[in-house]
């Protein structure tokens, strides 16, 4: 470098070769940080298209079934999307049971009884939640109408699964992303509070994800014992069986083996 190249910040004019260098350097800096946000844009995984009404409630009106975990069998309701039933889940992160305990205290035994409920509507994938924002007053009545309790043929339907343990209210649309190991924490915090495990299945023969509510035996909840494996690929085996438009699956959680993609 030549004496009249040599440039100091306080001197009135850049030296020619010195601006030249970065005018150049600028470009290809200019052109390099637009190159990445085109890759990162391209190749990011997009999130879902999944819904929560935030600040919007809706009346539902259906049956209410308490087991394994509480949802309405819609009967009458103004829905976005075409569901059979709404499961019922708490405000923050809790679930629905202890709220409809609390209702059912007030109110007299609901289950297998049609019922209106308001709360804010949570849905996507076909699968729809309603968020008992108010607690206890999203009570709103009872019709006097009663069915049948629900029949489930568990014969000849075992079966083994690989996936994702979630929470449904966060993955559903409350949160996003509401998946994988960025929300291991977050969903811990709702298991641990009461809300349904869900079990996510990608099916490769449809390239959809199939849903699975998750329980022990006859319905005994084993949130506590699924905490360790959330937000991982997990390998279960149990009876299946369909609750209206829900799949459940009754598992042993000593019987859960993480898949090989974990261990690696």
């Amino acid at each position: 470098m030549s004496k009249k190249d040599f440039y100091i910040g306080w001197q009135d004019e850049m030296p020619e070769s010195t601006a030249k260098f970065l005018k150049k350097l600028v470009t290809i800096v200019g052109v390099l940080v637009v190159g990445l946000v085109i890759v990162i844009v391209t190749f990011q995984r997009s999130f879902n298209d999944h819904v929560f009404e935030f600040g919007s409630q809706t009346e539902v009106t259906g049956v209410y079934i308490a087991e394994p975990y509480p949802m309405l069998q819609i009967t009458h309701a103004n829905l976005a999307i075409d569901a059979e039933s709404v499961l019922l889940v708490g405000f923050g992160k809790f679930g629905a049971s202890e709220i409809m305990n609390e209702i059912e205290a007030e109110n007299g035994i609901l289950d297998l009884q049609e019922i209106t409920l308001k709360g804010t509507l949570i849905y996507g994938d076909g699968v729809a939640l309603l968020e008992l924002t108010d607690q206890g007053d999203s009570f709103v009545r009872k019709s006097g109408n009663f069915r049948q309790p629900l029949v489930h043929d568990k014969s000849n339907s075992r079966i083994s699964l690989t996936g994702e343990i979630l929470d449904p209210k966060c993955y559903f649309g409350v949160m996003k992303p509401g998946e994988g190991k960025i929300h291991k924490s977050c969903a811990i915090r709702c298991l641990s509070g009461g809300m349904p495990p869900v079990l996510r299945v990608w099916d490769s023969s449809s390239n959809t994800y199939n849903y699975y509510l998750l329980s022990g035996k006859n319905g005994v909840e084993i949130n506590s014992e699924l905490l360790p494996f959330v937000g991982e690929m997990i390998t279960f085996e149990g009876v299946v069986y369909t609750q209206l438009n829900w799949n459940v699956l009754e598992i042993d959680p000593k019987k859960i083996t993480r898949t090989l993609a974990n261990n690696e």
